[in-house]
């Protein structure tokens, strides 16, 4: 079970800060940025911001991010 400073951490607005809903909108284009080698924060700051505060987006980026590196030279055949 998460502790207070966990639940503090997940509840608290931070300026900028666009949510999940307006961050998962542009989840891949943030990735393929990243991947890129381009400045995704400067591109879509309050993505990022929301990123450092929000673990669930954290961990749906992260995978994206994975699948990404491991898949995504393939081709649908």
């Amino acid at each position: 079970m998460a502790d207070a400073h966990d639940l503090h951490e997940l509840l608290r607005a931070s300026t900028g800060d666009t949510g999940c809903t307006a961050g998962a909108a542009i989840l891949d284009a943030y990735a393929e940025l990243e991947l890129a080698g381009e400045d995704a924060a400067g591109v879509y700051p309050g993505t990022a911001i929301h990123l450092q505060s929000c673990p669930g987006c954290r961990a749906d980026h992260d995978g994206l991010l994975e699948a990404a590196r491991r898949f995504g030279d393939m081709r649908p055949q």
